[in-house]
């Protein structure tokens, strides 16, 4: 028996042709988006990639300049290490000199206490000598006295030799008086004048 209301075979291969291009046409769809996704993903991933090699090659070329700096400044380091060898040197040599100065110096100062004995020594004479100056100045002060005791006694003894004289020159004067009539007479010859 024939049925109308089914469809042909052909317009059934049709829908199941239009169904699987639609399916076909959204596979596609969605391939071209996880395809665009993958491009954009494969930018960034490409992005990524360069600035890391990019960052690689800078930090690289940085750290061929730092040991390059590094290496200028251990050839410095090493002169100012040579240079501080030798000033090293230099100063051992200084204290063992002054090691030698400081040797020498006992031996001078071994003398000093001989030195500080004949000090008080010294200070002992020195003090007898104060004594002995200070007993010296008594005795000028007494000589002093004495000399103004002189003088007094020479002025009263000069005063005295002038009354003396004066005496003496009134006695002279009586005496010519008292011969004076002698020296008149008839020996007025025989006295000396």
């Amino acid at each position: 028996m024939h049925n109308d209301n089914t469809d042909p075979p052909n317009e059934k291969t049709a829908d199941a042709f239009e169904a699987i291009a639609g399916a076909m046409t959204e596979f596609r769809q969605e391939m071209e988006h996880f395809d665009g996704l993958g491009t954009k993903i494969a930018n960034r991933t490409r992005f990524i990639v360069r600035s890391v090699f990019a960052t690689l090659i800078i930090s690289s070329i940085y750290l061929v300049f730092m040991i390059f700096q590094m290496a200028n400044n251990m050839s410095v380091m090493t002169d100012h290490l040579e240079s501080m060898y030798s000033r090293f040197g230099s100063m051992s040599q200084d204290m063992r000199e002054i090691t030698g100065l400081v040797d020498s110096m006992g031996k001078s100062i071994s003398g000093i206490p001989e030195i500080a004995q004949s000090m008080v020594e010294m200070n002992g004479d020195v003090g007898a000598m104060t004594g002995s100056v200070f007993e010296m100045n008594t005795s000028v002060t007494t000589i002093d006295n004495d000399m103004v005791s002189i003088n007094v006694n020479m002025q009263e003894i000069t005063g005295r030799l002038t009354n003396m004289n004066h005496a003496v020159n009134w006695m002279s004067n009586d005496v010519n008086e008292m011969a004076a009539p002698m020296n008149s007479g008839p020996m007025s010859g025989f006295w000396p004048r």
